[in-house]
């Protein structure tokens, strides 16, 4: 089991160092990070993180009393995840950002193919297979400081004004211990364990292209302001 983990260890970190090569991670590192890329990206964890507590519950459904600890950890699990979706509208009142205007927004077609491969797992797949997006989702702050850093740094947002992401962290450093410990509870055969790599690889590049998308919505938004800009002056 000690193997398997660090199997799931290896494919987070690569998943990561994929996200760290693309163009809003070059972005972030060459310029930094301004209030509308901020926002972009926000609204997008808004309209993923909205369905974690209910698509963490419909796995729950395919898990019987036989494992007990699993349909545990699943329901108590999608109860906690409650409500965070409701930190992100928080932090984008707190930089003046419309959230009511981000409640009724639409989400990228990146978000959306995110949350519906989420539902798909959840309700077709064993629940051990969902636990591949818990083990990154919850151990992912190392692979995210320098975002972190830049909303301090660019922005000079304070804790209270990054609740989604200080508050969580807290969190998440109970949540990946128990995940570790469910996956080695439960995911013990040859068919469980490809299961929930295969989610933890795929929900990882789900979320670097919602990730990028945000990058090249901002771009195009820029490079329209540009003309507009260029327009005027002549």
């Amino acid at each position: 089991m000690k193997n398997f983990l660090e199997r799931c260890e290896h494919a987070a970190a690569e998943g990561w160092r994929r996200i760290h090569r693309g163009p809003f991670w070059r972005h972030l590192r060459e310029r930094g990070l301004d209030r509308e890329l901020y926002a972009g990206l926000m609204a997008e964890l808004f309209h993923s993180t909205r369905h974690n507590a209910q698509n963490q519950a419909l796995a729950a459904v395919r898990v019987g009393s036989d494992r007990v600890g699993l349909l545990r950890y699943a329901l108590q699990h999608a109860l906690e995840e409650a409500g965070h979706d409701l930190m992100v509208l928080h932090d984008l009142k707190a930089i003046g950002v419309d959230a009511e205007r981000v409640a009724r927004s639409r989400p990228l077609p990146e978000t959306d193919a995110f949350v519906a491969y989420l539902y798909r797992v959840a309700g077709t797949h064993d629940a051990t297979a969902r636990l591949g997006y818990s083990y990154w989702a919850e151990s992912c702050y190392p692979h995210i400081r320098e975002l972190l850093d830049a909303m301090r740094r660019d922005l000079g947002l304070s804790d209270a004004q990054m609740t989604f992401f200080v508050a969580h962290s807290e969190i998440d450093r109970d949540h990946f211990t128990e995940v570790e410990h469910v996956v080695a509870t439960y995911c013990t055969t040859t068919e469980t364990q490809a299961g929930t790599l295969e989610v933890l690889e795929r929900t990882l590049h789900l979320q670097g292209a919602v990730i990028d998308a945000v990058h090249a919505r901002w771009a195009a938004a820029r490079a329209r302001e540009s003309v507009n800009e260029s327009v005027v002056a002549s």
